[in-house]
């Protein structure tokens, strides 16, 4: 049997059907109020020689999966099935039915391994899997800033092409008050060193961080920092922006905070109002803007900027201008599967659906109804 290999807890959704390289463990910060993903672990460094080995296994294994035959993650059940590789297979079944094309580095702070190592690593990697066209990982802001031009570079000589960087606010205030571990001039510095390295940079953006007392810092900051990064990125590769709406993980300090009453999450609405004001401070910034997981409330809220920015606009405007309960039980709604788009909340079928969910939704006030939508947020994390 082939030799297991580790993999790490998370990964970006867009790395679903990527090769998981775990190359450090946990995270490197940890503090951070919102997260509840590594609270209570250690971060530890991996040396090469146990990377490497790892992705020796993970190329037999996918050699095992593709002569598997009956197509692929079938092939990986069979494969399993058999014996002959170790449970994490199945992922590296994904990676090889997706055409063997991304990699994944793991975990929270790749990039605070040294360098040259971590080029070693990837450079290993698109030699035992050569039909790789992307190799991506995480960076903390105050690790790329502390990296010069010319160690980045390095590192997308080797072949590194993606870094995801969670910005959450651009606001020093906000950045403080969650426990970041970096400031707004840090996140500038190391994104804009990514991006002239000649790696695509993917900023990912928390709206309703700020709380009710901070969001319009919290719009304000993070606006600057999306306009100075995106103003070094080439045409031809915009920096990419997500959006991954802020709820309470119970057991996180940030759930302390809610609970001491020093902390108040906003309601699907007032983080419409606030991704609206973000989209008009941004201006003419150019940038690609993704609305792409569970926790955000529009998912049609996508597009590339300034070109789309009337349609987004106008996107947010057609759901602000709702009446109040109807934008509460859209949001419910939503919350709940449902409402896919704005336009789902036309479909009678759908509206009978949430009617037989929540059977007094017509009678609940839509104060309560954006309670139940902003409690339900959590169980997307």
């Amino acid at each position: 049997m082939i030799r297991s290999f580790e993999q790490g807890p998370i990964r970006p959704p867009s790395e679903a059907r990527s090769l998981l390289v775990r190359v450090i463990r946990n995270c490197t910060w940890n503090r951070c109020t919102f997260c509840s993903v590594y609270k209570g672990s250690t971060s530890s460094l991996r040396s090469v020689d146990e990377v490497i080995a790892d992705v020796d296994a993970m190329a037999q294994t996918a050699a095992l999966v593709a002569d598997a035959g009956a197509g692929v993650p079938a092939g990986g059940v069979a494969a399993l099935r058999s014996g002959d590789v170790p449970p994490e297979a199945y992922q590296v079944a994904l990676f090889v039915g997706d055409g063997a094309r991304n990699v994944f580095l793991q975990d929270a702070d790749p990039c605070a391994v040294a360098p040259a190592k971590l080029a070693a690593i990837i450079g290993h990697i698109r030699q035992r899997f050569p039909t790789v066209e992307r190799v991506t990982t995480y960076g903390r802001a105050a690790t790329l800033a502390r990296r010069t031009p010319a160690q980045l570079k390095g590192l997308a000589d080797a072949g590194l092409t993606r870094v995801h960087l969670g910005l959450e606010s651009g606001s020093d205030e906000v950045l403080a008050a969650v426990c970041k571990g970096c400031t707004a001039a840090q996140l500038v510095t190391g994104g804009t060193r990514v991006v002239e390295a000649g790696m695509e940079l993917c900023f990912y953006v928390m709206p309703g961080l700020g709380g009710r007392g901070l969001a319009t810092a919290h719009v304000r900051g993070t606006a600057a920092v999306l306009r100075a990064v995106a103003s070094h990125a080439p045409a031809g590769r915009p920096l990419v922006v997500r959006l991954r709406t802020t709820a309470i993980v119970p057991g996180t300090p940030l759930a302390v905070c809610a609970d001491a009453g020093e902390f108040d999450l906003p309601d699907d609405v007032e983080v419409a109002r606030e991704v609206r004001d973000l989209l008009v401070a941004l201006g003419d910034a150019r940038l690609d803007l993704r609305s792409d997981h569970a926790l955000n409330l529009l998912a049609e809220l996508q597009g590339s900027l300034p070109a789309d920015g009337g349609r987004l606009l106008a996107l947010l405007d057609e759901f602000l201008e709702l009446d109040a309960d109807e934008r509460a039980q859209f949001a419910l709604g939503s919350r709940l599967g449902v409402y896919c788009t704005l336009a789902d909340r036309r479909d009678e079928q759908r509206r009978a659906l949430l009617r037989s969910h929540v059977p007094d939704v017509a009678r609940a006030s839509a104060a309560e109804l954006l309670e139940a939508a902003k409690q339900i947020r959590a169980r997307f994390l």
